[in-house]
């Protein structure tokens, strides 16, 4: 029934728009997915961008982007007007110059010529905050733009606050799933693609609930190797911190966090490396750091990873608008960037075969869930430049047995009229997710009291559901006797995989019943539960480092007690830890100035340095102090503007060391001298036209912009001067 459902909503869609007398006519082609390297570039739906230099990106059509570029990413989906919903949609921006028909055949072009256009979601100033529920309006949002326009799939780019609004983590990779298996079932290979900024590619960060989740069904991720400053990675064989930002460490940093991610080593959530794009900026304009001044550093290191058989699949850069740019004297960059990676990256790709054999598309390696139907043929083709399509004449050696996990081997031949044989193998994987226990978390109870110990305990399984009735335990609790009881919880799915837990009951006289204190850097599921200030609170879902108390009410974290155990006193033995408490999501500016506030708690005794960085990427303060336990911290920022900025924590001891991001805002409290004007103020819910100027609170004038943007200039969601995402609706003057 519930599939049933789904079919029924996607279709709804076409049915919609006809009884509101629109002509529908689907533009989805056979999805196009690039064989071999591929370099991605993001094609700007707006009109001349300021760089972090001063320079300037222009609109352009599709039909301008460089051939060499095989996958355009759409800028972007997102939410335009949080009156209209939650749900992200994408809107062509007229100012491109491009009608949408124009917009539409121009896809279709690209496709012809073996390019991918994707749709990406996200943006830096994106509004997507989805709930659960949400999963199949998305996914029916999805398929109506992929119908509409030609979309060949998305890409997931979400930053800052996005990553972890909300349920996004949860909602946006169950219904890419659905978009997935909604086109598979059609033959067709939907691409998911993911740009996360390299730092939340940590093991247990903010991107790895969409890579797990996700597993099986993404095509590649290229993360952001730019805009972070300083970041970068320990190397041991090196004895050194490489940097992102540095030129003389380049090389280095290029190769050593590219063997880390497709590794899975020094701390990074492992990607394989023919599904790992390294992403780039275009040049100085495009991001605040990260621009790779000499290509020859990336082509060794690159070669470095070919020659240790790990060839990354291309790279990735923001954006193309920017590689047809100019600076800030008017240069322009002449296409600098495709010039020097797509000779280099295309030169990677396999050789092309003996002419006049047929050749096979949709023939990349693949995994399937357990217990799925396999079609061999699904997406596969087979073209000869004389016989044209030769199809149904592929033969396949092998079967896929997808009821036992492991990979299996096919392999394909077509032969064309002159008797030309085209033979290739390709691996099919069956894979099946772990089954998942919850609620089985360390606790404390009374001595006397009752205790079930399947109370709150679930198990579930990607393929196979609630697995919770077939749950085994080990070990008994004797709630008459104080000490210490483990239990041993187990639980296996149909492909035969079992997933064990351990649980300690400790049974005391009274004199405190606690649960485990919370820990920063341990990962939390479903239920679980921790003491922490004082209270005992519960996991709504999957979280690490998300503080209890600090949530809010539609939070992670819910309160269900009170206790006595604090949840501070560190355990003998245990990592470092250190956090940044109290830090508020605004401080204001006066005269310039701001007074940052805000504690620090570790552990042990630890050094501690603490970075406030700009937009641009550059320190502007820093404290370093040795703190033991909780240390209030004042730091005063002069010269400063209104904006958003990060602060980096860094801290170590002899055995470990702790790194964490946090962000605030700073506000202008200075009261501005009005310019001379008999321009009117800002008012909420007045209506404005293209064009309107009125005076924002900071005395400066502001300009409403043309359609689609001229109705958001009256939401307060837009108000000039005072909403962060003022620039969607306003221009100053």
């Amino acid at each position: 029934m519930a599939l049933l459902t789904k079919k029924m909503k996607l279709n709804t869609i076409a049915l919609a728009l006809l009884g509101a007398g629109f002509s529908v006519q689907s533009h989805a082609n056979d999805m196009i997915n690039p064989d071999g390297g591929i370099v991605v570039g993001y094609w700007h739906n707006w009109c001349d961008g300021r760089g972090y230099q001063g320079g300037n990106a222009p609109c352009m059509t599709l039909k301008e982007t460089n051939p060499m570029y095989n996958v355009v990413d759409i800028s972007f989906m997102k939410v335009y007007d949080t009156s209209e919903g939650r749900i992200p949609t994408f809107r062509l921006d007229p100012t491109v110059g491009l009608s949408e028909a124009e917009f539409i055949e121009q896809i279709q072009e690209l496709n012809t010529q073996g390019r991918s256009v994707l749709i990406a979601l996200g943006g830096a100033d994106a509004h997507i905050e989805l709930k659960r529920g949400d999963e199949i309006p998305f996914a029916d949002e999805v398929i109506r733009l992929v119908e509409l326009y030609g979309f060949d799939g998305l890409d997931i780019d979400l930053e800052q606050a996005a990553v972890t609004a909300a349920d996004n983590q949860w909602v946006i990779p169950e219904a890419l799933k659905i978009v997935k298996d909604h086109y598979r079932s059609q033959g067709k290979n939907f691409l998911i693609t993911m740009a996360p900024e390299f730092p939340y590619l940590k093991a247990g960060d903010k991107y790895v609930p969409y890579l797990e989740r996700l597993e099986g069904y993404y095509d590649w991720i290229n993360p952001q190797f730019y805009n972070q400053g300083g970041d970068g990675i320990w190397v041991d064989e090196e004895n050194a911190w490489i940097t992102q930002n540095s030129d003389a460490m380049k090389e280095k940093f290029i190769y050593y966090i590219s063997d880390s991610l497709i590794n899975g080593t020094r701390g990074f959530h492992k990607i394989p490396h023919d599904k790992l794009v390294f992403g780039i900026p275009t040049n100085n304009d495009a991001a605040a750091t990260g621009f790779v001044k000499e290509p020859q550093d990336l082509y060794n290191a690159f070669d470095a990873l070919k020659q240790q058989g790990q060839p990354l699949r291309g790279v990735m850069t923001w954006s193309i608008n920017w590689d047809i740019g100019t600076d800030s004297a008017g240069t322009p960059y002449n296409s600098s960037f495709i010039n020097a990676y797509g000779p280099y990256i295309h030169s990677q790709t396999p050789p092309p075969p003996v002419v006049g054999k047929p050749v096979f598309t949709g023939l990349t390696d693949t995994r399937v869930p357990h217990g799925s139907v396999f079609d061999s043929l699904a997406g596969v083709t087979a073209m000869d430049k004389e016989d044209g399509n030769l199809t149904s004449s592929i033969t396949v050696e092998g079967s896929v047995n997808t009821q036992v996990l492991g990979d299996n081997v096919l392999a394909y031949s077509v032969t064309d009229s002159d008797g030309n044989e085209t033979k290739q193998a390709r691996n099919i994987e069956v894979y099946s997710a772990l089954p998942e226990l919850t609620g089985v978390a360390n606790t404390t109870i009374k001595i006397g009291s009752d205790f079930n110990p399947r109370t709150n305990v679930k198990a579930t399984d990607a393929e196979d559901g609630d697995l919770t009735s077939q749950i085994s335990i080990e070990g008994t609790v004797n709630t008459s006797l104080a000490g210490k009881y483990t239990l041993t919880y187990s639980v296996t799915d149909s492909a035969d995989q079992t997933t064990t837990a351990q649980r300690t009951i400790t049974v005391n006289d009274g004199s405190q019943v606690c649960v485990n204190p919370w820990k920063a850097d341990q990962v939390y599921l479903t239920d679980e539960t921790v003491s922490h200030n004082g209270k005992t609170w519960q996991a709504g879902w999957w979280t690490q480092g998300d503080e209890p108390g600090t949530t809010g009410e539609w939070g992670v974290w819910k309160q269900i007690g009170d206790n006595d155990c604090g949840g501070v006193t560190p355990e003998p033995g245990i990592e470092l830890t250190a956090k940044i408490t109290d830090l508020s999501n605004e401080y204001s500016i006066v005269n310039s100035t701001a007074n940052v506030t805000f504690s620090i708690t570790t552990n042990d005794t630890a050094s501690v340095t603490v970075d406030i960085i700009d937009r641009m990427g550059n320190s502007i303060a820093s404290e370093s102090t040795s703190i033991t336990g909780i240390q209030a911290v004042s730091l005063t920022l002069n010269n400063v503007e209104s904006g958003y900025y990060s602060m980096r924590l860094l801290a170590s001891n002899a055995d470990d060391s702790v790194e964490e991001r946090y962000s605030f805002n700073l506000v202008s409290e200075d009261t501005p001298t009005p310019p001379p004007t008999d321009i009117p103020a800002y008012e909420v819910g007045k209506t404005y036209a293209d064009g309107e100027q009125v005076l924002g609170s900071d005395g400066n004038i502001y300009q409403c912009k043309p359609w689609p943007y001229t109705p958001w200039c009256s939401s307060a969601s837009y108000a000039p001067a005072e909403s962060q995402y003022w620039a969607d609706a306003w221009d100053k003057v």
